[in-house]
């Protein structure tokens, strides 16, 4: 979790013109060939359909684009050595994983030729198209319907988050938020929540931080190993949290302690801590990309979500 929040803490405000809508690759299937590595590539298309339009390729989020393939039929060349023809059929549809509701879907056909059955599907499956006019269109008319389920539901989502606050549930609360677009009309008052957690996350990571330097730094208070890693614990202190001039103060008294001491580490620790604070102003304007990393990395620690998709194909 510190490193995630510490992540954030170097970056969060910008790309307000983002539509940060969540949606997680899904794949069904039970085609004979159908191996991990198929499956893989096939939900790495998906994640591309996803990107390119404009949307982020989550994990476990509420909306899924799912990938139903059937094998319509399979024949041998009439050459030496002989070769398999695969034709698939391959549905993507698109829509709420949670409640069951499909947004729409749009079906087309793919072919691969290879020596084994595994190869001709892998073959089949590298010519699943990223992008065409189908997809874009279902894509399209799936962010409306996505877009006006946010409308609705973002005050209950803010107030989730707030919740989540409380109990400085840092991450839970910005993975909340994050997933509101900046078409939803609530999505000004989630951003300014955004700022704030973030803020009270990053304070809470450098009192944690700062206690623990002054932990190993009490410990044995002489020039070595302890100073090195005091120093490069208080390196990570982010210079916005108002803990940080505390951090400072510490970190002076342990310059002070180990003046003479030439280890390159310990060099290397001040310098990343001066340079860091150097940059601080022009990194402010990538803070907003790193809610999104956030969000993400949370969602794709938690319990795989069983979706709803009965009816979809």
């Amino acid at each position: 979790m510190k490193k995630t929040l510490l992540t954030l803490a170097v970056a969060m405000m910008s790309l307000f013109a983002q539509a940060q809508i969540f949606v997680t690759p899904y794949v069904d299937a039970t085609v004979n060939g159908l191996n991990e590595n198929s499956m893989d590539l096939v939900e790495n298309r998906i994640r591309s359909i996803i990107s390119s339009n404009g949307m982020i390729s989550s994990y476990n989020s509420r909306f899924i684009l799912g990938t139903k393939i059937n094998l319509l039929d399979r024949e041998f060349t009439a050459t030496a050595p002989v070769r398999m023809i695969q034709r698939l059929s391959v549905t993507l549809a698109i829509g709420d994983g949670v409640t069951g509701t499909c947004y729409g879907s749009t079906t087309f056909e793919v072919k691969g030729i290879g020596d084994t059955e595994e190869s001709a599907m892998l073959s089949a499956c590298k010519s699943v198209p990223k992008s065409n006019k189908q997809i874009h269109d279902l894509v399209a008319t799936a962010k409306e319907r996505i877009i006006a389920y946010y409308e609705e539901n973002a005050a209950n989502i803010i107030a989730k988050a707030k919740s989540l606050e409380g109990t400085q549930d840092y991450e839970a609360a910005l993975a909340e938020l994050a997933a509101i677009p900046q078409e939803c009309s609530k999505y000004k008052e989630a951003l300014e929540l955004i700022v704030k957690i973030s803020k009270s996350s990053i304070d809470q990571d450098a009192a944690c931080l700062i206690s623990e330097a002054q932990a190993v730094w009490s410990a044995d208070p002489n020039p070595g190993p302890s100073a090195e890693l005091a120093m490069e614990i208080l390196s990570q202190v982010d210079p916005s949290s108002k803990h940080y001039a505390k951090a400072q103060a510490l970190m002076q008294k342990v310059e002070a302690r180990v003046k003479g001491v030439t280890d390159q580490r310990y060099k290397d620790a001040v310098a990343y801590e001066n340079a860091k604070l150097k940059a601080y102003a022009t990194l402010e304007n990538a803070r907003l990309k790193a809610v999104s990393e956030v969000a993400v990395a949370y969602a794709k620690n938690q319990p795989k979500v069983v979706y709803n998709v009965h009816g979809w194909w």
